[in-house]
C-alpha cells in the first residue's frame, strides 16, 4: 500500500479530504516507528509529586488519553468489553466498577518506574483495545510498605462543612503485590431552584412561582483492594474486592406562589426521600505466558447494586397542617456475572492473532409502587401502573477475533470481527422473551507519518446496549409534575456505523500535543421518547425506537508547555446531529448529542517554593441540549464553570501536600426552558412555559495528603 494510494483514497471522503494534504506533505519525512511515549519517574521529580495522579497532571495532552473510549464505555455498560485507557503494569484492573482514575491516587510516586502513553494498538496488551491512547503505569520498589493518608473538608453554600478521609496501603509481601484502600467520601449537595411559569394560552399571564431547596446528605463508604500474586515467572493471579455503601437521603422544601387563584395563594410542600444504596464486586484475573509468545487471560467478575428509594410528599395549608398526598417507592437490584477468556499469539513476523469469548448474565429486579391521596377518604390509595414489577435478564455471548498486521515499520492495521448473541427475557407484569444476534466488524489503521505525527482512521459497527430501566415503569427525576414514566418491553438496540479519524502531533522534548479528531455516525433505530398512552388514560411516554439519524462532530485538543513549569491546555468540540421527530415529523437534534463545549486549563508550577496553582474553565453554548418528550420540550441553556486551585507539596519530610480548591467559582446555575402542551406536541397547544434555574453554589475544598 503506497502513500499516494492512501492519500488519494482519503481525498474522496469529504470529512477527511483536507487531512490527506497534511499526510501527503509529511509522508516524505522518513522516520522510525514511535508508538509509545515514556516518561521516567525522574522526569517528575522537579515537581515533588505525591501520587501517580500528581504525575500525570504534568503530562501535556493527558486529558486526551483520559477521555479515550468514554463514549463507548458509557453506552456499553453491560459486560466487560475491551476498551480501557488506564493500565497498571500492562494489565487492566480485575474488576469493572473500579474507577481507574481513582486508582492513580492510590499509588505512591516512589513506587513508579515510568508512565507510558501508548499511541497505537499493541500486541502486548491482552484483551485491551486502544481507541486512541492508553496510559500504562509501570511500578517498581514495591518491597516496602507505602501508606498514603488523605483528608478533606468541603464547605457548601448553606454553610455546612463535610469531612472526608482515606488511607491507601501499597506494597509487596514475597510474590504478593497489594493495594488496599478505605475511603469516606462526602457527596453532600445543596440544590437551590427558582422556577417561574406563565400560561401559554395566548396572554402569557403569570401562572406560578416555585422556589425550593433540596439537600442530599450522602457519604460514600468505600473499601477497595487489588491483590496480585506471581505464581511463577509466567503466571499471575489478581483478585479485586470492592464494597461501597451510600445512603443518600434527601430533604426538599418547596414554596409555591399560585396566581391561578384570586387572590394569589402561597402554598408549601415538603418531600422526604429515604434511600439506601449498596454496591459490591468481586473480580478475578489469571494470566499465563507461553514460551512461543502466546498469552492466555481468564477473567471472572460478579457484582451487585441494590437501590431502594422512598419519596413522600406533604402539602401544607395556611395553618401549616401537613397532608401526605404522594408516596412513591422504587426498588431495584442490578446484578452481573461476567466470564471472559482471551488467547493471543504471534503467527508469522508482522502478524498476531487474538481470539476470545465472553459470557455475561445481567439481571434487574425492579418494583415501583405509587399511592396518591383520595380527597374523599383523605387516605393514600395505590395507583395501578403498567409494567411496574419486572425481572429482566439478559444472557449474552460474545466471540471475537482480532488480527494485528504490521504493514511496515510505520503502519499498522488492526481488524476485529465480533459476533454477539443474546437473549433478553422479562417476567412479572409482562412475560416476554426475545433473541438478538449481531456481527460487529471494525478496522483500525495507524500511520506514524513521523515520530511526532500520527494519523489514525477507523470504521466500526457499533451496537449500543439497552438500558434495563427502560423496559419497566420508572421514576422521572427531571419532572416533579410527572411521577413515573412507562416501560417498553419492545425496545430494540440502537445501532450505528462509526467513521473516525484522528491526527495527532507531539512537539519535541515533551513541549506539547496538538490533535484533531472528527467522526461521523450513521445511526439506525435511534432511541428517543414514544407515545405509550393507553386508551382512556392520561398521556404517557416511554423510551422507544424513533428511526434513523446521524451525528457529525469534530474536536480540537491542544496542550502546550509554554515554559518548563507552565502548561496550558484547551479543547473545543463541535457536534451536529439530526433525526426525524416521531411526533412532529420535523428534523431535530438526536438526544443526547449536544452541540459541543470548550475547556481551558492552566497549570503553573513554582518548584522553588513547592507551590502549584491553576484554573479550569468549562463552557457549553446556549441551547446546547434540547430534550423532546411526548407533550413537552426542554431547552437547556449554556453551562459554565470556573474552578481554581493552589497546592503546596513537600511541606515536611513526610512529603505532605496541601491543596485548596474553589469549585464553581462563578456560582452559575443550569437554566432551562420547558414548554408544556395539552396534547402530543404535534397537535397540542402550549399551555405553560416554565423557566427554571438550578444552582449548586460555590464549594470550598481543603485537602491534605501525605505518604509515609
Amino acid at each position: 500500500m503506497s502513500i499516494q494510494s492512501i492519500t488519494s483514497f482519503l481525498a474522496k471522503i469529504p470529512l477527511w479530504g483536507s487531512l490527506s494534504v497534511v499526510i501527503g506533505i509529511a509522508a516524505s519525512v522518513s522516520a522510525q516507528q514511535s508508538n509509545t511515549v515514556s516518561y521516567p519517574a525522574d522526569y517528575f521529580m522537579q515537581w515533588n509529586p505525591v501520587t501517580v495522579a500528581d504525575m500525570i497532571d504534568r503530562i501535556p495532552g493527558i486529558t486526551v488519553a483520559l477521555e479515550t473510549g468514554q463514549s463507548s464505555r458509557f453506552q456499553n455498560d453491560r459486560g466487560l468489553g475491551s476498551n480501557e485507557n488506564i493500565l497498571i503494569n500492562g494489565q487492566r484492573l480485575s474488576g469493572k466498577d473500579n474507577d481507574a482514575r481513582e486508582q492513580l491516587n492510590r499509588i505512591a510516586f516512589d513506587q513508579v518506574e515510568r508512565i507510558d502513553i501508548i499511541r497505537g494498538t499493541s500486541t502486548d496488551l491482552v484483551g485491551v483495545r486502544n481507541e486512541g491512547q492508553i496510559i500504562n503505569v509501570v511500578t517498581s520498589n514495591l518491597n516496602e510498605l507505602s501508606v498514603t493518608v488523605a483528608s478533606s473538608l468541603t464547605r457548601y453554600q448553606d454553610g455546612n462543612s463535610e469531612p472526608g478521609a482515606s488511607v491507601f496501603f501499597n506494597g509487596s509481601y514475597g510474590d504478593l503485590d497489594y493495594r488496599v484502600s478505605l475511603e469516606s467520601r462526602p457527596q453532600y449537595e445543596v440544590l437551590d431552584s427558582h422556577e417561574q411559569s406563565v400560561n401559554g394560552t395566548g396572554d402569557f399571564s403569570p401562572n406560578d412561582i416555585r422556589v425550593f431547596r433540596q439537600i442530599t446528605d450522602q457519604t460514600d463508604q468505600i473499601f477497595n483492594s487489588n491483590l496480585s500474586y506471581g505464581i511463577t515467572p509466567n503466571q499471575t493471579f489478581t483478585l479485586n474486592l470492592l464494597y461501597q455503601d451510600s445512603d443518600p437521603p434527601r430533604n426538599l422544601e418547596r414554596t409555591v406562589l399560585d396566581y391561578d387563584v384570586n387572590p394569589p395563594a402561597v402554598l408549601g410542600e415538603r418531600e422526604l426521600y429515604d434511600a439506601t444504596r449498596e454496591n459490591w464486586e468481586i473480580g478475578a484475573d489469571y494470566n499465563l505466558s507461553f514460551e512461543d509468545g502466546g498469552q492466555l487471560q481468564l477473567l471472572a467478575i460478579n457484582n451487585e447494586l441494590d437501590n431502594d428509594l422512598l419519596r413522600d410528599r406533604f402539602l401544607f395549608s395556611a395553618t401549616r397542617e401537613a397532608t401526605r398526598d404522594l408516596s412513591l417507592r422504587n426498588r431495584s437490584v442490578n446484578s452481573e456475572k461476567i466470564y471472559r477468556g482471551v488467547y493471543t499469539r504471534p503467527l508469522v513476523p508482522g502478524h498476531n492473532l487474538e481470539v476470545g469469548m465472553e459470557r455475561a448474565q445481567t439481571t434487574l429486579e425492579t418494583n415501583l409502587d405509587l399511592s396518591r391521596l383520595n380527597p374523599v377518604t383523605s387516605q393514600l390509595v395505590p395507583v395501578p401502573l403498567p409494567v411496574a414489577n419486572s425481572e429482566i435478564e439478559e444472557i449474552r455471548y460474545e466471540g471475537f477475533v482480532v488480527h494485528h498486521w504490521q504493514l511496515n515499520p510505520r503502519m499498522k492495521l488492526e481488524s476485529t470481527l465480533t459476533y454477539e448473541v443474546s437473549e433478553i427475557s422479562q417476567t412479572g407484569d409482562v412475560e416476554k422473551s426475545r433473541d438478538f444476534d449481531f456481527i460487529r466488524p471494525k478496522l483500525d489503521y495507524r500511520f506514524d507519518i513521523t515520530p511526532s505525527l500520527q494519523f489514525q482512521f477507523s470504521i466500526e459497527k457499533f451496537v449500543a446496549q439497552l438500558r434495563f430501566n427502560d423496559f419497566a415503569a420508572n421514576t422521572d427525576p427531571r419532572d416533579e409534575e410527572r411521577d413515573t414514566v412507562a416501560g417498553n418491553p419492545e425496545l430494540r438496540q440502537q445501532q450505528s456505523w462509526r467513521y473516525t479519524t484522528n491526527l495527532e502531533y507531539r512537539f519535541l522534548d515533551s513541549r506539547g500535543v496538538f490533535s484533531f479528531r472528527a467522526w461521523y455516525w450513521d445511526v439506525e433505530d435511534a432511541i428517543g421518547r414514544i407515545d405509550a398512552t393507553r386508551p382512556g388514560r392520561p398521556l404517557v411516554s416511554a423510551a422507544g425506537n424513533i428511526g434513523d439519524g446521524e451525528v457529525t462532530a469534530m474536536q480540537i485538543n491542544a496542550s502546550f508547555r509554554v515554559t518548563p513549569n507552565l502548561l496550558i491546555s484547551g479543547t473545543s468540540m463541535m457536534r451536529a446531529s439530526e433525526v426525524i421527530d416521531p411526533f412532529t415529523q420535523q428534523e431535530r437534534r438526536l438526544v443526547p448529542n449536544d452541540r459541543g463545549f470548550q475547556t481551558i486549563a492552566v497549570r503553573h508550577n513554582l518548584p522553588q517554593w513547592n507551590i502549584n496553582y491553576g484554573i479550569d474553565y468549562f463552557d457549553a453554548p446556549q441551547g446546547n441540549r434540547p430534550l423532546f418528550d411526548i407533550n413537552r420540550i426542554d431547552h437547556v441553556d449554556n453551562r459554565e464553570d470556573l474552578s481554581f486551585f493552589v497546592e503546596r507539596n513537600s511541606i515536611t519530610s513526610l512529603n505532605l501536600l496541601a491543596r485548596f480548591e474553589i469549585r464553581n467559582s462563578l456560582d452559575r446555575g443550569l437554566c432551562s426552558d420547558r414548554f408544556r402542551f395539552d396534547d402530543v406536541i404535534s397537535v397540542g397547544n402550549i399551555v405553560e412555559v416554565e423557566r427554571r434555574c438550578n444552582e449548586r453554589g460555590t464549594q470550598y475544598v481543603l485537602q491534605l495528603r501525605g505518604t509515609f
